[in-house]
């Protein structure tokens, strides 16, 4: 007889799945400052944000102080395992993901990414892990297939501190284990048993069950029986077996014992469900031990109803799950097992941590509120996240796994503050009574807050109705919505508004090669102003690695979760290879700031420029300085929006076809400029021209270059932080119009004011990719945002926090993508300009009504 479960458990999966759309997925990623002017800016961004950056340069550990980093960790998966459907995918799994981070979030205060990834092949796993660790504090590993978990848990096992210096968690297979354990302590507590002295039967070998049955008999259970769907394991049995599961027959089942589950259950005090709905009957219940223990935890429907066990004589019923008055849920344990490892800075997750756990969570039912319907607390009773840290840091320190000094009280009271409080300044002020330099407020900034990001539920778990929804059974909803039609992903998870800005630390502002952990101040600044200026949400990925082939890999591989990428402070040539082989291999944006961010204002710039001085873009000559990434990429979108004339020039002077010491890019861009075929420096290549672009060095024009120039020539310096000419200079030698990269002299180009209506655009639309008639569109958008009547020599480009700007060129972004085939959904752009703006004077972003523009394959898997 099937169980009728309480009206309050049920729950609609339309109005679910209206949840999921309403919000745009369960996460946020905002900034834990309030941007309010350009002061407070200049601290989180540039110029301020080179000081933390190379604190951290100077010591990689103080990243764990001046970046979310300490308290950020990635929820990886594959998708190969989730919820009871199997191998769903990682689209399909990114709700289940979001969901965890929500109870990351709710339970300890950990900031938590979901990243579900097209990687099958454990090796590669293990690298992406690795090279995720400059950006984040650890990993929880979810819902990989056996036996690739227990493969991918070998190869990181193996790996020295050094090379992987932060925790992974395997949360399917140690998170329950601890849940387990916690619950059985107060189980044999009811029915008077000794765990030294019952036997186990797990139905379910897969990464869970596998790891559940070694941890028992560690916890002291002498007898445990382990079956999947075949029976009960046995060494050298011929269907089903891996080297994994040999391993635990030789060591669960030494005298070779045969049969079914059923056989597996006669007799034993304790069943463990971690297998698939409805696999176990009252019958088979009926033959266990007096007063049996019932743990059915398959989700979202047990193997054996509640009430039919009861029926059929167990003491003791638990499901998993959050749908039932009494589950078993592992996010019992999994946000305090994180947040103790964590805070102790310990690289490995040990048993003896599992063990603290399980007590710790036992231990919060006393005597007088045990009984059968309550023997763990309730998932969502706030108590159980800072006890568990403070005894999983505690084993920790007896362990002599703590890296530093910590005090297990002191880490309990810790994430207490954070899930009572919130994250807002987690550290005290420092108060000197002194007047700081930019950069001193800056490093105090980001130690006070420990990075200026952080993750936030769209949808407050308040109470067990929304777990509910956002776990088992509700999160099931989106995961077979999205199964059925891919497309669906960027309607109900943060995909849809989720951009990752990438970056090697290679190229970090003007401060070079400072490495990922020293890039994260610079990443971390720019999501808070894709969040500020645009409503979109934006994770910092700092990779491990300079190398091309990985880099590509690693953003491929995470591509499911993301709806665009911004490609960030990565040194040239290599950038244009990366930009290039993503475009061609992903179904995302690819966007690469520093190159087309920043040829979409100096376009914006030029278009004004020419209107105030009366020229024509089709007869300007325009002279561009620099030859790397942003230099290229003006030069090309320049030429694209209508430019016929222009000399490139780098350090070696004017270049031109078969010119020597050329990379492929130089001699690609070669052929379409300099007509002339002008030979000689910069000087020379300043002569006569309309206008001059530097995106190059301080210092490299002098007055008489300018005044060797034509009439009232336009000057573009901008190099920072020190420009080629001082505008000042710059003015005295005849420049009509002059404009820098400095935020305290006039005419800023600052790619704040075009990246995040860019992006806004695109993944409104779902578009595939942001090309050049996306850019030029939005160039001419922000160009007219001043009009002829405040057009002068002083204000030539919108400021980065003119808030007009980012709604007008997301619509023109927008419905260029719509003209040129690269929108996957066809939305009003109109909507999409009302909807930007009332996010930004409003704070609300809502989900917008669009189509789906034809059948949108769904990329193969990798491996």
């Amino acid at each position: 007889m099937a169980m009728t479960r309480p009206r309050s458990d049920r729950v609609d999966p339309a109005r679910v799945l209206e949840h999921f759309r309403r919000a745009r997925g369960l996460l946020g990623i905002q900034s834990k400052i309030p941007i309010k002017d350009e002061y407070i800016l200049s601290l989180v961004y540039t110029p301020g944000v080179a000081e933390p950056c190379m604190a951290i340069h100077r010591d990689p550990e103080a990243s764990f102080i001046y970046t979310i980093r300490g308290n950020a960790i990635a929820v990886l998966t594959d998708g190969s395992s989730v919820l009871s459907y199997g191998d769903a995918g990682p689209r399909a799994a990114l709700p289940v993901m979001e969901g965890k981070a929500v109870l990351f979030k709710t339970l300890a205060g950990i900031d938590a990414f979901p990243l579900c990834t097209s990687e099958r092949d454990p090796r590669r796993l293990a690298r992406l892990i690795q090279c995720l660790a400059p950006t984040f504090g650890g990993t929880s590993i979810e819902d990989i297939a056996s036996p690739r978990s227990f493969e991918l848990m070998e190869i990181l096992e193996g790996m020295s501190d050094a090379d992987l210096p932060v925790p992974f968690f395997f949360n399917d297979m140690q998170g329950t284990c601890a849940t387990v354990l916690a619950a059985l302590r107060n189980a044999l507590r009811i029915t008077g048993k000794e765990i030294t002295s019952i036997r186990a039967a797990i139905t379910g070998a897969g990464g869970a069950g596998l790891s559940v049955a070694r941890f028992l008999r560690k916890a002291g259970v002498p007898e445990v029986v382990l079956c999947d769907r075949h029976g009960i394991l046995r060494e050298g049995r011929p269907e089903g077996m891996n080297r994994f599961k040999e391993a635990a027959a030789r060591e669960c089942n030494p005298k070779q014992q045969r049969g079914t589950i059923a056989d597996a259950l006669k007799g034993a005090d304790l069943f463990v469900g971690l297998s698939a709905a409805h696999t176990v009957e009252a019958g088979m219940i009926r033959t266990m031990a007096a007063k049996p223990i019932v743990f059915a935890l398959a989700t979202p429907e047990p193997e054996i109803d509640a009430d039919d066990a009861r029926a059929a004589g167990a003491a003791v019923v638990l499901h998993g799950g959050a749908n039932y008055r009494h589950g078993l849920n592992v996010a019992l344990a999994f946000p305090g097992i994180l947040r103790g490892v964590m805070e102790a800075r310990a690289s490995r997750v040990y048993d003896e941590m599992l063990i603290a756990a399980a007590d710790a969570i036992a231990s919060l039912v006393p005597d007088k509120d045990l009984r059968p319907d309550r023997i763990v607390p309730r998932v969502l009773d706030l108590r159980v996240g800072p006890a568990v840290a403070g005894a999983v840091a505690n084993a920790a320190v007896a362990l002599g796994v703590a890296r530093h000094d910590v005090d297990p009280k002191a880490v309990a009271d810790r994430t207490k503050h954070l899930v009572y409080e919130g994250t807002a300044a987690i550290a005290e002020a420092e108060f000197t009574g002194e007047t700081r330099s930019l950069a001193a407020e800056s490093l105090e900034l980001h130690r006070r807050y420990r990075g200026t990001i952080e993750i936030v539920s769209k949808l407050p778990v308040k109470d067990e109705h929304t777990l509910l929804v956002i776990a088992s059974p509700g999160v099931a909803a989106p995961v077979q919505e999205i199964m059925r039609d891919p497309v669906k992903v960027w309607e109900y998870t943060t995909k849809g508004n989720l951009v990752a800005v990438v970056t090697d630390g290679s190229a970090v502002l003007g401060l070079g090669n400072i490495g990922p952990e020293a890039a994260m101040p610079v990443m971390e600044g720019k999501c808070v102003l894709f969040k500020t200026l645009g409503g979109i949400e934006a994770m910092p990925i700092c990779l491990g690695t300079q190398d091309t082939d990985e880099i590509v890999s690693i953003v491929k591989a995470i591509e499911p979760s993301l709806g665009g990428v911004n490609l960030e402070d990565i040194a040239s040539p290599r950038c244009f290879e990366i930009e290039r082989r993503l475009r061609d291999e992903t179904g995302i944006p690819i966007f690469h700031d520093d190159q087309h961010g920043t040829a979409v204002v100096v376009l914006t710039g030029l278009i004004n420029a020419l209107r105030l001085t009366g020229r024509d873009i089709g007869t300007v000559r325009i002279t561009v300085n620099g030859a790397g990434a942003a230099g290229i990429a003006v030069t090309r979108l320049m030429m694209q929006a209508g430019v016929k004339d222009v000399i490139l020039c780098d350090r070696f002077g004017a270049i031109a076809p078969g010119r020597h010491d050329m990379n492929a890019e130089k001699e690609e861009i070669a052929r379409v400029t300099n007509l002339d075929r002008l030979k000689g420096t910069l000087a020379d290549a300043m002569r006569g021209r309309d206008m001059f672009i530097g995106l190059s060095g301080p210092n490299l024009v002098g007055a008489d270059m300018v005044r060797a120039m034509a009439p009232k020539p336009i000057i573009f310096a901008l190099a920072n932080p020190v420009p080629e000419i001082a505008p000042e200079a710059a003015h005295a030698a005849g420049a009509a119009v002059v404009a820098t990269g400095r935020s305290d002299y006039k005419n800023q180009i600052n790619n704040a004011i075009a990246f995040p209506g860019i992006f806004r655009g695109a993944l409104d639309v779902a578009a595939r990719n942001i090309n050049d008639p996306m850019k030029i569109a939005a160039a001419r958008a922000l160009a007219e945002l001043v009009p002829d009547y405040e057009l002068s020599p002083d204000y030539l480009v919108p400021k980065a926090l003119d808030f007009r700007g980012a709604p007008e060129v997301a619509a023109a972004v927008a419905r260029a993508a719509l003209d040129s085939g690269e929108a996957r959904l066809r939305v009003d752009p109109r909507l999409i300009l009302e909807n930007t703006r009332d996010y930004l004077y409003g704070g609300v972003l809502r989900a917008l009504p669009g189509e789906s523009i034809g059948r949108q394959p769904e990329l193969p898997l990798k491996g």
